[in-house]
């Protein structure tokens, strides 16, 4: 199991049932149904986290995992040219695919290609599929409300360093660090709590969109926001 698996592992420990757990042969099915084999990576990932709640959902236009059963090899009707995918990802309303490339399937962590109906070539979207699972899960977890208690700082006068300033981030062992092509996101998890910065992707690397912080654990949530009054504003669910 790729270390990254480990951060995954923590956020979602004792809150994971094991009806969510997907069996061996549950996937060994799956890959005869499509006359292929994962690639390690991705069959620990739905072994593990294949049934997760907190991630497999109907998102808000956001990306998520296929369930086991929907993932496919695109047919004559497919819109890209080069059909020779593993399609596993979907951003449904945008009608974006991620896949892997029929000639990585054999490497361990492989490489994640994007294509979406408007530009339908594939491209680069990730150079390993444990490093894209486990960012995009983390992106879910915090931005859909998934889990039990949440923050939200909406665009303000404070930018990157100052929250990681304030709340002690510029340590490398909180950063989750997303290998993406597209540096959209910066991802953080500290005590328990998931911290996500939207970025601007503007010419100033500290400009951000919002904020968003989740958490299984109230009290770790109540450490980060009331400790003097400094933080902007934001809006939260946890006095409800």
């Amino acid at each position: 199991m790729k270390a990254e698996y480990k951060f995954l592992t923590q956020v979602l420990e004792g809150h994971n049932d094991t009806e969510e757990s997907i069996s061996v042969e549950d996937i060994r099915e799956q890959e005869h149904r499509l006359g292929i084999q994962f690639p390690k990576a991705l069959h620990e990932y739905y072994k593990r986290f294949g049934n997760s709640t907190y991630i497999t959902q109907h998102c808000n236009n956001q990306y998520e995992p296929m369930t086991l059963q929907d993932i496919f090899v695109p047919g004559p009707d497919f819109f890209t040219m080069d059909k020779d995918f593993l399609v596993f990802y979907q951003c449904e309303e945008s009608v974006i695919y991620c896949g892997i490339r029929f000639s990585d399937l054999t490497r361990e962590d492989p490489p994640v290609y994007i294509c979406a109906w408007n530009n339908p070539d594939w491209a680069l979207e990730n150079e390993s599929l444990t490093n894209f699972l486990v960012c995009k899960a983390f992106i879910q977890m915090g931005i859909e409300d998934r889990l039990p208690y949440w923050v939200i700082f909406d665009e303000n006068m404070w930018g990157l360093s100052e929250y990681q300033a304030y709340w002690n981030l510029n340590d490398e062992q909180y950063e989750i660090k997303e290998t993406s092509s597209m540096q959209a996101w910066r991802i953080f998890y500290k005590n328990g709590v998931i911290l996500l910065f939207e970025m601007a992707l503007g010419e100033n690397d500290d400009d951000i969109l919002a904020v968003y912080l989740a958490s299984f654990n109230k009290q770790s949530m109540l450490d980060l926001t009331t400790q003097d009054g400094a933080l902007p504003q934001y809006r939260t669910n946890i006095g409800s």
